[in-house]
């Protein structure tokens, strides 16, 4: 049975008023990436996540494809 992905909003706007945004809302352009990824056990905390702009966002995940990480 596949892992229940952990999307509490509350969580969300706690990491990322912890990451320096005290609105707990990301500028426009910028999202929370997790380093370890949900669907593999990574959880939403302040160590595990960066902000990085969409574009990087994109880049870093078209990488863990190719190299056959996702």
């Amino acid at each position: 049975m596949a892992q229940k992905k952990e999307r509490d909003p509350k969580k969300i706007r706690k990491v990322i008023k912890q990451k320096g945004h005290p609105s707990g809302k990301l500028p426009k352009g910028k999202v929370l990436h997790h380093v370890k990824p949900v669907a593999e056990g990574g959880k939403t905390t302040k160590k595990n996540t960066r902000v990085v702009s969409k574009t990087k966002h994109k880049k870093i995940h078209a990488n863990r494809r190719k190299k056959g990480q996702i």
